[in-house]
């Protein structure tokens, strides 16, 4: 399974939750909106969407199936790229600059340096004393 996936058959319950983001969101920009400027322009229309979207979809979820399908499909990509991009930035930008700098300056952590003289490599690991501490662990 992939790490981002769009789900076909959601559930009621995810139908739900959307329709209740979708009132609540919404609701809440043309609230605002409406405040700011009355129900003139934008603030109508999100308060329809959210009358739209939100109720129907919280007593029969069925009916918000088509749009919630839909928002998925269209943000898939943008969820894609922007991981994607995320997770570039984060190798490229963060750990690759901080391993260059422990490799300029020597520092070997896992102690990986060759030693022709050496007889083997073996690091002893040293065990807990007591076995009741398993069961407290932090």
């Amino acid at each position: 399974m992939a790490m981002l996936d769009i789900n076909w058959k959601p559930s009621n319950k995810e139908l739900r939750q959307f329709a209740g983001l979708c009132l609540v969101i919404f609701g809440g920009i043309g609230a605002w909106g409406a405040y700011q400027d009355g129900l003139e322009g934008h603030a109508r229309w999100f308060l329809i969407a959210a009358g739209a979207l939100g109720v129907p979809g919280l007593l029969v979820p069925a009916l918000v199936r088509p749009v919630y399908v839909a928002w998925m499909a269209l943000a898939f990509p943008i969820g894609w790229t922007v991981s994607h991009l995320l997770l570039g930035f984060i190798f490229y930008g963060v750990i690759t600059p901080i391993g260059l700098t422990l490799r300029l300056f020597g520092y070997d952590p896992m102690h990986r340096a060759f030693d022709p003289k050496a007889e083997t490599y073996w690091n002893e690991h040293r065990t807990g004393g007591d076995p009741s501490g398993y069961f407290r662990q932090f």
